[in-house]
C-alpha cells in the first residue's frame, strides 16, 4: 500500500481540549489528510452501472460450529462450553501471575494486608471470576455491600464463597504477565497474553458464515490511560476501543485492542484494521459489512484481490468517490448510482436523508418489502447492509445483560474482566446453543456457569474420587478433642453472626475421615452432607 494511501486513513486520538466530531457517522472523526476535496476523482474512472462485478469466487466453506472437532463433542454442560475458550491453562497462568505479583508487590510495600497473602490457585480463581459474574445477575450498589448483614444487603452466596477480605485482596493481586520480564513498549502487555490465548480459542471452534461485520465497541473507563478514546455517539464518552470481526448471530471470531496512534502498528488506519482482522478469512468468498469509518474504494479494491466482497455505507469526505453521485439532489425515494471499471459500486438513495453505500456485490437493483406498517422499495445494498450488521448488534445486545463489569481504577483488569466473563462467555453461548439446540436465555446461562465455577475443590473431590464416607470419634479426652460442628457454626455465622453463632453450635468430637479437612460434624450435618 503506497503511502498517500496510509496517510489518508490515518487516526486521531481524541483529546479533552479540541474535538470535532461528525455528527452523521457513528466514529471519532476523520483527520486532516481524509478531508478530501471529493470533486478530484484522480485516475477512478466512474460510469453507469452495468452490471460488472468482480469475478469473486462463490462462499462454499464450512460456518458455525465446528462439529467435527473431538473436545467439542465431549461437552455436554455449560461450564464445559466455556472451558473450550477459557481454559484450563489460562486460568493455570493467571493464578501463577496473581500469585508472582504478590510476591513482588510484597518485597515493595509493608502493609498488614499483603503480609497475610496465601497464594491462590486456579480453583479459587474460578470461583473468583464466578463470583463476580453473579455479581452482574445481583447488581449491588458498592462491592463491600455483597458482605453486608444489614437485612436490606444480606445475601448468603458470597459467604459461601469467600470472604470479603479475600476477594479485595485477590482483586488487588489478580495480574496477567509478569511485569519484571514483559515488554513494556507494548502499551497491552499486562493484557497481551489473555488477548492472544482468545483469539486463538475463539478461532478453533467456529467457522465464519458468508456475511461477516466489523466493527468496534467501547469498554466504559474513566481513568488516566493514554488510550483512552473519546466517542460522542457512544453511551460512555470515555472507554478503551476495541475492534471486533463478528460473525453469524454475534459469535465474535477475532478482535484486537486499539492503543493509541503512535503506538499501535495495526489499526493506525481503517483499511490496515480491516485487512488484519480478516487475515485468516481471506480468498474463501466472505462478503464484509462496514460502516463510514471503515469503508473506502481503497479498501474495496485491496479486498477484492482478497476474493472478498465489501458492503458498507460510505463518507461523502472519501477519496475516489464519484462526484456526480455524491454531489446529486434527490427526492425521497429517489437513487443514483455509479460503477467503476473494478466493478465497485457506489450507490445514493435517499429516504428521510441521504444514505451513501459502496457495494462490491451489486448493482443498482432495487426490492419491495414489507415494514410493519407499509409495503416500500429499497436498493439490495440497503436490506443486505442490514442484515449483515445484525451480528455485531447482536453480540453489544447479548452482552449488555447482567454485564459484571464495574468501575475500575485498573484498566487492564477491568478490560481483562470483558474479554474473559463477557466476550468468552458470549461465544461459549452461541456455542452451546448451535451444538445442543437448547433455547436458553443468557441469563440462565450465566446462572449455570457460575453453579459450576464456584464449587469448592474439597466438595468437587468427595463427590467424585472418595464417594464412601463414615462418621467417626476422636480418640483421647473429650473436652480437649471436641469442637464446633463445621456445617452448624457456618450456617449460625451466616444468620446470626460469628460472635452469637459460637455461643449456640454444637461441640462434638466425631468427624469425617474421608473428606479433605477431616471436618467436626454433628450426626444430622454428616447425613445431609453425604
Amino acid at each position: 500500500m503506497s503511502s498517500s494511501d496510509t496517510s489518508s486513513e490515518q487516526i486521531l486520538v481524541p483529546t479533552l481540549r479540541h474535538r470535532r466530531v461528525l455528527r452523521s457517522s457513528d466514529d471519532e472523526s476523520l483527520s486532516q489528510n481524509e478531508r478530501v476535496d471529493t470533486n478530484t476523482t484522480g485516475d477512478q474512472e466512474w460510469f453507469d452501472p452495468q452490471g460488472n462485478q468482480p469475478n469473486i469466487r462463490a462462499f462454499r466453506s464450512e460456518c458455525g460450529v465446528d462439529i467435527s472437532n473431538v473436545t467439542l463433542q465431549n461437552c455436554c454442560n455449560v461450564e464445559d462450553f466455556y472451558a473450550l475458550l477459557v481454559t484450563e491453562e489460562i486460568l493455570q497462568e493467571i493464578s501463577d501471575q496473581t500469585n508472582t505479583y504478590a510476591v513482588q508487590k510484597q518485597s515493595i510495600v509493608t502493609s498488614r494486608r499483603i503480609n497475610k497473602w496465601v497464594p491462590t490457585n486456579k480453583n479459587e480463581i474460578k470461583r473468583l471470576f464466578g463470583l463476580i459474574i453473579w455479581m452482574g445477575l445481583v447488581k449491588y450498589p458498592a462491592i463491600y455491600l455483597y458482605w453486608s448483614r444489614d437485612p436490606q444487603y444480606y445475601h448468603p452466596f458470597p459467604h459461601k464463597i469467600m470472604s470479603r477480605n479475600r476477594f479485595e485482596i485477590l482483586l488487588r493481586m489478580l495480574h496477567f504477565c509478569n511485569n519484571e520480564t514483559a515488554d513494556t513498549t507494548n502499551r497491552l502487555y499486562k493484557i497481551q497474553p489473555i488477548i492472544d490465548d482468545l483469539n486463538t480459542n475463539f478461532k478453533k471452534y467456529y467457522h465464519p458464515t458468508e456475511s461477516i461485520c466489523i466493527d468496534e465497541s467501547m469498554i466504559p473507563f474513566r481513568g488516566r490511560i493514554l488510550f483512552r478514546q473519546y466517542m460522542k455517539q457512544k453511551k460512555h464518552k470515555y472507554g478503551i476501543k476495541i475492534f471486533k470481526l463478528s460473525c453469524g448471530l454475534g459469535y465474535t471470531y477475532n478482535f484486537s485492542v486499539y492503543s493509541g496512534k503512535m503506538f499501535d502498528e495495526v489499526n493506525t488506519t481503517s483499511t490496515n484494521t480491516v485487512m488484519n482482522l480478516c487475515e485468516n478469512i481471506f480468498h474463501k468468498g466472505h462478503t464484509l459489512c462496514t460502516d463510514n469509518w471503515y469503508t473506502s474504494v481503497n479498501l474495496a479494491k485491496q479486498l477484492i484481490q482478497k476474493n472478498t466482497h465489501l458492503i458498507g455505507t460510505l463518507r461523502s469526505n472519501r477519496k475516489n468517490n464519484p462526484k456526480e453521485v455524491v454531489f446529486k439532489k434527490l427526492k425521497r425515494g429517489e437513487c443514483v448510482a455509479q460503477e467503476s471499471k473494478e466493478g465497485i459500486t457506489v450507490l445514493k438513495w435517499r429516504e428521510k436523508r441521504d444514505v451513501l453505500l459502496l457495494s462490491t456485490k451489486h448493482t443498482l437493483e432495487m426490492k419491495t418489502v414489507r415494514t410493519k406498517s407499509k409495503i416500500v422499495t429499497k436498493p439490495t445494498i440497503v436490506i443486505d447492509y442490514n442484515a449483515g450488521k445484525k451480528s455485531i448488534d447482536l453480540s453489544d445486545q447479548i452482552a449488555a445483560y447482567s454485564n459484571p463489569l464495574r468501575k475500575s481504577m485498573k484498566w487492564y483488569r477491568k478490560l481483562g474482566f470483558e474479554l474473559l466473563l463477557n466476550t468468552a462467555v458470549v461465544n461459549s453461548f452461541f456455542i452451546h446453543q448451535e451444538t445442543t439446540g437448547q433455547k436458553m436465555s443468557i441469563t440462565m446461562f450465566r446462572k449455570k456457569l457460575i453453579d459450576t465455577l464456584v464449587q469448592k475443590e474439597e466438595e468437587q473431590v468427595d463427590t467424585r474420587v472418595n464417594p464412601q464416607h463414615h462418621l467417626k470419634k476422636k480418640e483421647g479426652s473429650a473436652h480437649k478433642i471436641r469442637k464446633y460442628c463445621t456445617k452448624c457454626y457456618q450456617y449460625n455465622a451466616r444468620m446470626l453472626g460469628p460472635k452469637t453463632a459460637k455461643n449456640v453450635t454444637p461441640k462434638v468430637t466425631t468427624f469425617c475421615n474421608e473428606c479433605t479437612q477431616k471436618p467436626h460434624l454433628c450426626l444430622s450435618c454428616f447425613n445431609k452432607l453425604h
